[in-house]
C-alpha cells in the first residue's frame, strides 16, 4: 500500500500496535495474526491486506520504534556545550525514548532466535545516534573541551553502554532493580566525562 487514506493509516497504526502489546507480553513466535486481528479490533484478512507476512509485521514494528531522528532534533534544541551536562542530557533522551518504545523493542527481541530481520532498518537508529554524536565530539574537540584521539571509539564506547543500559531495562520489569541500574548508569557517564576532558577547556563559542 504506497498512498493510504487517514482510515488506512489508522487502521495499520492499531494493527502493529495491537501486535507490539501482545507480542511484547507472549513473544513474537506466540502470537498469531488472528490474534493480532481480534486486539485490533479487524478480521484477520484485513491484517493480511495490510501485513502480507507475519515477518513483514515485525518490519513494521522495527520502523515503529525509530527515535534517533526526534532524539538528534532536541539534543541539538538543548545543549550547552559543556560535556557533563550534555552528555547526561544525550543518556536522558536516549532512555525517554527507549521507555516510550519499550514494548516494540521487547516484541523484536522475540524473535531475533529464529527471524531474518531486516538488520537495515533495526540499525539505522544506532547509526544515527552514533553520527549525531560524533559531530559532537568532534565539535568538542575543536572546541578544546575534549582531548583529542580516536573520536569513533569514544562514540562507540559511549553509544555501547547507552544500549547495553537500555537492553537491561527492556528486559527487567523490576523497577527497583532498575533505579538501581540507573545509579549506575550515571556514575558511568561520569567516567566518560572524567576520561574525555581535555586538560585545557576553552569558553563556549
Amino acid at each position: 500500500m504506497e498512498q493510504m487514506s487517514p482510515t488506512q493509516r489508522n487502521t495499520q497504526r492499531k494493527i502493529v500496535e495491537a501486535a507490539i502489546e501482545l507480542m511484547s507480553e507472549r513473544g513474537f513466535h506466540r502470537v498469531s495474526v488472528q490474534e493480532v486481528g481480534e486486539k485490533a479490533g479487524i478480521c484477520e484478512k484485513t491484517v493480511f491486506r495490510y501485513f502480507a507476512t507475519k515477518k513483514s509485521l515485525l518490519d513494521a514494528i522495527i520502523k515503529y520504534r525509530e527515535y534517533a531522528s526526534e532524539l538528534k532534533e532536541e539534543f541539538e534544541r538543548k545543549r550547552t556545550w559543556n560535556l557533563d551536562r550534555d552528555l547526561h542530557l544525550a543518556a536522558q533522551l536516549y532512555f525517554e525514548a527507549t521507555k516510550s518504545k519499550r514494548n516494540a523493542f521487547r516484541a523484536y527481541l522475540s524473535a531475533l532466535d529464529s527471524v531474518d530481520t531486516n538488520g537495515d532498518d533495526y540499525l539505522r537508529n544506532s547509526r544515527e545516534l552514533y553520527d549525531f554524536l560524533f559531530n559532537y565530539l568532534s565539535a568538542m574537540q575543536e572546541r578544546g573541551q575534549v582531548k583529542a584521539g580516536d573520536t569513533g571509539t569514544m562514540v562507540q564506547a559511549f553509544v555501547n553502554t547507552l544500549h547495553g543500559y537500555m537492553l537491561m531495562y527492556c528486559l527487567n520489569d523490576d523497577e527497583k532493580v532498575w533505579k538501581v541500574k540507573m545509579k549506575s548508569m550515571k556514575w558511568m557517564i561520569e567516567v566518560f566525562v572524567h576520561a574525555y576532558s581535555s586538560d585545557t577547556k576553552t569558553d563556549a563559542k
